[in-house]
């Protein structure tokens, strides 16, 4: 979704909903020039909307409206999009203050750093206060479709003579997959004083042996504006089965059954290693290639400054 489409959106649920919406901005930057060409910035938005919600002759009490849109990209001695992720998420909560609140939810998102040309779901859920605002768990069922990076992927080895090197690269097709994946969520909020203020989400997800879970913290410093804010965020990502970064195969046009020098024996040559061998890929859907797969754990640190009107 670009800039335009979400720009309408937002404008589209304002006039729907014909309430007064709260807006927050976050947004930080770091650059460094010379010997070292380094730029990187971050921008999230939440639009959110609490209590009685209109339409038309009805009245839905107590309710929640969020659409937030996160970004973080990066340039690294001019290679645009070095590291680019994007995620939105679009949230209607309903009775949100009471013990108890069912919701929807819908999220689009893309990681370039975790090999997810595109990961979108829609589900739903609820939420149920086990603390007032201190503690809640929210639990959701979650249809999803991912698509995981092809282009260049593959990898193709000849035998050199005394090593393995690579001879040819070309894109990977990889089909879109679908399947059901269960969310849990625990969420703390914590105010630490006056002016300092915590909060902590884990999520997580299995869909079988695919788990992935998504830890985000959140320090808020309080300014002497209300308007502004100090944000620290920290996030550690992790995907028990991280999406393929590299196909591996013999190329056809050098290889020589029986020859010495093979993945298992690739003389003075080095090759990436191999988290999956023919059969595990084969198994996965991915066809007889080995595989070296993205870590399996990503995690970033962000420091900005939030705007709230």
């Amino acid at each position: 979704m670009n800039f335009r489409s979400l720009l309408s959106i937002i404008f589209f649920i304002s006039g729907l909903f014909s309430q007064q919406f709260k807006h927050d901005f976050t947004g930080g930057y770091s650059g460094r020039a010379g010997n070292t060409d380094f730029q990187y910035w971050n921008v999230s938005y939440a639009l959110t909307s609490y209590g009685d919600i209109n339409f038309g002759s009805s009245t839905l009490k107590d309710s929640e409206f969020l659409l937030a849109f996160d970004k973080n990209n990066a340039t690294w001695a001019g290679v645009k999009n070095y590291y680019n992720d994007q995620s939105i998420i679009l949230k209607f909560d309903l009775w949100a203050n009471g013990t108890f609140s069912p919701f929807i939810i819908a999220e689009s998102s893309f990681d370039d750093a975790l090999g997810i040309k595109s990961r979108s779901n829609y589900g739903v859920g609820a939420k149920y206060r086990v603390f007032g605002d201190l503690l809640s768990v929210s639990a959701a069922f979650l249809q999803e479709e991912e698509e995981i990076i092809g282009k260049s992927s593959i990898s193709l080895f000849a035998d050199y003579g005394d090593s393995l090197g690579v001879s040819a690269y070309g894109d990977k097709v990889i089909p879109k997959k679908s399947y059901s994946r269960l969310s849990i969520r625990p969420k703390i909020k914590l105010p630490l004083g006056e002016n300092f203020y915590y909060q902590s989400e884990y999520y997580y997800k299995p869909a079988g042996d695919d788990v992935l879970t998504d830890w985000k913290n959140t320090f808020t410093i309080k300014t002497a504006q209300d308007w502004l804010n100090i944000v620290i965020k920290y996030n550690i990502k992790r995907d028990a089965r991280p999406a393929p970064k590299v196909f591996m195969d013999y190329d056809p046009k050098y290889y020589t059954e029986g020859q010495s020098i093979t993945f298992q024996n690739p003389g003075k040559g080095t090759i990436p290693n191999i988290d999956r061998d023919i059969s595990q890929s084969n198994k996965d859907g991915y066809g007889d290639y080995y595989i070296n797969n993205y870590k399996s754990e990503d995690t970033r640190l962000t420091i900005g400054i939030n705007i709230t009107f």
